[in-house]
């Protein structure tokens, strides 16, 4: 089974205009998420934009003054000159034969049409679409210059202005700035119209043109990833003022509100659907009904809609120049293959949080260095210790996964309740999958630790000192092909009352449900022998995890921490001197660690204390519980979200 690769380079290319810029793992989440009792727990929103309802009637299309223009507050001289620069560059022609980007992404030439015609056979009602010669004053072409030497470097996708405290924002779909290639010369043509101007009229960019600002564009890390999730195809984008001074809604008027939708009222009564074909240049518009589809896409039928319509506006409660911004075309088949039903994400706390982002100018997402859930998903097995040259010297806890074909990675820690880029330990392959118990300790004395592994045949090998450079190359056998030791059913390593600071005993889980306890294990093998609990007992045989801690208050001596069959969790402190009579319960019976595999801890977030726990969860969902206790699991950090669709 092939992994899906890491990412490796930003999705949209950094270069003099554009910078997608800083990491942010942990998604800041808003007040609108309703958190589950096992989901990542977040700070509180910020400011929330309107939730759905009908738009607040507009006096209409914001006609450009034929006067002087005054200029918006806090613009600068510099702003202006970007904005003219940057209409030196767009000039009517170049934008009239800039090419869709979507039919660039599929190696289209030409502007024929990506978009199928009619589908056969379908009950749905295709509503007829007309142009809008005089353009829409919230709604434009994007326009992005591609700088990777394309025969067609000018390309656009359709956008729409959204109100906000900055007046500077736009949202369009995320799939039209999800390249791998740099740009420049991004900006926004609302109102944007076709066709040459007749006397009195408007120009056929009448508001003017309004650089993206570089480094300002919020994606969702989903989109990021190497397999992008099509539940967040939209990013918000800060534009910078025209060449005349003007912020965006100083000059076209109030955006649109961004309207979150909930999954069950997908379906809306009436929603206006506008974008810019290509080819054509001239906003094409219709007004239907929308469907749910696969519960978590809007679905439209409006004909006409060929490529080149991607990140065009749903808009409820539409007054003929803004409404309520319900949707976006993209999402499924970044939009749908046929020209007449259209497309959009679900917007909810996701497209919420991303506008939140832009309105407080937070950083931006990036490609997360763990990957994506589809990766994840196929973790079998975690161990924390202190492996990497650098974690041992810091005293960091770093990641060793098992994968499901075999394969075995490294994950720096970084001392943020964090990790860093893999590092392959051993290639996948068939000999890895026969490592049926591993666990993690200090068994040979030095500071780097070791990783003792029991196979099918009942081998012990012990692996000594694993980093990055000797990996799992220094083995020992401990134990040569028995009988006895494929009974082992689980190993937990930790310090367990063997006299001394190290951890290198050893509590083995029998497949009878006998729990037993070695202690100071060696390079020579193991040693005395304590049992802790009787074979055939009632208890045991449901353990599903068991991890050494320090979750106690006390010093000393670790913890055993432990995750039941009925998701019941719990802690049994000191374990060396008071065995299993002082258990601690973090979460009841039938909860959702039923369903949590796997788990480990370490000292993930610095320090010494082995108290951060890491735990996969359904969809290959990555969950860090920092600072737990013996009392209560500690704060939730979301490191790899889980896989939606």
């Amino acid at each position: 089974m092939q992994r899906i690769p890491w990412v490796r380079a930003a999705a949209v290319g950094v270069c003099a205009s554009i910078a997608l810029a800083v990491p942010a793992l942990a998604r800041p989440a808003l007040a609108a998420h309703q958190a589950t009792p096992d989901a990542p727990d977040v700070p509180a929103a910020m400011t929330t934009p309107a939730t759905a309802g009908p738009a607040t009637p507009s006096p209409g299309p914001v006609k450009p003054s034929p006067g002087p223009v005054k200029r918006s507050k806090g613009v600068t001289q510099e702003d202006i000159r970007k904005a003219q620069q940057l209409e030196r560059y767009w000039t009517p022609e170049r934008i009239r034969s800039a090419v869709p980007v979507d039919a660039v992404q599929a190696g289209e030439t030409a502007q024929a049409p990506l978009r199928a015609p009619h589908a056969a056979g379908r009950s749905a009602v295709f509503a007829p679409s007309h142009q809008v010669a005089s353009g829409v004053p919230t709604v434009g072409v994007f326009l992005i210059r591609s700088e990777d030497g394309s025969a067609t470097p000018n390309q656009f996708c359709s956008a729409g202005a959204v109100t906000s405290p900055t007046k500077s924002l736009v949202l369009t779909a995320a799939h039209c700035l999800k390249g791998g290639k740099p740009y420049r010369n991004v900006a926004f043509v609302p109102g944007y119209r076709g066709g040459a101007s007749q006397a009195g009229e408007p120009g056929e960019r009448p508001y003017g043109l309004f650089p993206m600002e570089p480094g300002k564009v919020w994606i969702d890390e989903r989109y990021l990833s190497s397999s992008p999730s099509d539940d967040v195809d939209f990013a918000v984008l800060r534009v910078g003022p025209n060449s005349q001074g003007q912020l965006l809604e100083d000059a076209i008027g109030r955006g649109n509100t961004l309207t979150t939708v909930p999954a069950a009222q997908l379906a809306r009564r009436e929603v206006t659907l506008t974008g810019y074909p290509g080819g054509q240049k001239t906003p094409l518009q219709c007004t239907n009904a929308t469907r749910a589809f696969q519960g978590r896409f809007m679905e439209i039928s409006c004909d006409g809609f060929r490529t080149g319509v991607s990140g065009g506006p749903f808009l409820e409660g539409f007054d003929g120049s803004r409404g309520n911004l319900v949707g976006a075309i993209g999402g499924y088949k970044t939009g749908g293959l046929l020209d007449n039903v259209s497309y959009s994400s679900q917007f909810d706390n996701d497209v919420l949080r991303l506008y939140n982002q832009a309105v407080a100018d937070a950083a931006p997402d990036t490609v997360n260095p763990l990957g994506d859930a589809t990766t994840w998903q196929h973790a079998t097995t975690f161990l924390s210790g202190r492996f990497h040259s650098d974690s041992v010297r810091n005293g960091t806890g770093d990641l060793i996964v098992r994968w499901s074909d075999g394969e075995v990675s490294l994950y720096p820690g970084d001392r943020a309740y964090g990790l860093g880029k893999d590092i392959r330990l051993a290639k996948r392959g068939p000999e890895w999958k026969q490592a049926k118990a591993l666990t993690v300790g200090e068994f040979t004395g030095n500071s780097t630790d070791d990783l003792l592994v029991r196979w099918a045949d009942g081998k012990l090998t012990l692996y000594k000192d694993v980093n990055e450079t000797n990996k799992l190359n220094n083995r020992i056998q401990l134990k040569g092909p028995n009988g006895t030791w494929t009974h082992a059913a689980g190993l937990t390593a930790g310090r367990f009352g063997g006299g001394n600071t190290r951890r290198d005993d050893l509590v083995v889980r029998w497949s009878d449900a006998e729990m037993t306890l070695y202690t100071n294990v060696d390079g020579r093998g193991l040693h005395a022998e304590k049992q802790l609990a009787k074979r055939k007992n009632t208890t045991w045989s449901h353990a599903r995890d068991s991890v050494a801690g320090n979750f106690a208050a006390a010093a000393g001596d670790q913890d055993l921490f432990v995750r039941w069959s009925d998701g019941e969790v719990t802690v049994y402190e000191n374990l060396a001197a008071k065995g299993f009579k002082a258990e601690h319960r973090l979460r009841p019976a039938k909860s959702a660690w039923r369903y949590g595999s796997p788990v480990t801890a370490g000292a993930f977030g610095g320090g010494a204390r082995q108290d951060d726990l890491l735990a996969l969860w359904p969809g290959g969902k990555l969950v860090m519980y920092g600072d737990t206790t013996a009392r209560a699991l500690g704060r939730e950090r979301l490191l790899v979200p889980a896989r939606i669709s």
